[in-house]
């Protein structure tokens, strides 16, 4: 529980300004709800057409997104994962230091072709042994091209794609959203 700065009661307020003319009287709520991210999951394409640099550039901006914005709680469940048409890696992160040493030490694994359902497999296959208690969503970072699930996941999805033209080309199914940026649009941020 926290005090919440942004609400107050419109009682008070307006009974101050009827009291005392010009001055309102605010008294915070004694509480607030938290949304922090507690499990989420960020899986990257490691087929040939994604590379390194960008990967790194892509997850440090992400996480540097999130930390701004003090979406995450101090305690959380990030996987970090792998694939191409099958899973080569899952990484899982709990604390900004393993993720700096993660990122420090980056190596891709796969290059083979893409293939976007084990990916979903592996995440349902992890809630169902309870690994994840409250899965927020997923970032999939990705050129686009492959093969994508039918069937809609308990979870939100996002596509990030690398370029314009790949997200052009990609058939998203209609329940994911779709995010683009180009390598300039991360170095800027």
């Amino acid at each position: 529980m926290h005090t919440s700065l942004d609400e107050f009661d419109y009682i008070y307020y307006t009974y101050g300004l009827e009291l005392y003319k010009d001055t309102p009287l605010i008294e915070p709520l004694e509480y607030r709800e938290d949304k922090k991210i507690r499990d989420f999951v960020i899986v990257i394409d490691t087929s040939g057409s994604v590379q390194g640099d960008m990967v790194q550039l892509f997850l440090q901006k992400t996480w540097n997104i999130l930390k701004q914005q003090e979406a995450f709680d101090k305690q959380f469940n990030l996987h970090l994962i792998q694939c191409d048409s099958q899973i080569k890696h899952d990484e899982v992160i709990t604390n900004q230091r393993e993720l700096d040493i993660y990122l420090s030490k980056l190596t891709l694994k796969g290059f083979g072709g893409t293939d976007f359902r084990p990916a979903f497999d592996y995440v349902d296959e992890l809630i169902q042994d309870n690994v994840f208690h409250q899965l927020k969503g997923m970032l999939y970072f990705t050129d686009g091209l492959g093969i994508y699930p039918k069937r809609v996941p308990s979870y939100l999805t996002a596509f990030v794609f690398i370029n314009y033209e790949s997200a052009y080309y990609a058939k998203i199914p209609p329940w994911a959203l779709q995010i683009v940026v180009e390598k300039e649009d991360l170095e800027i941020l």
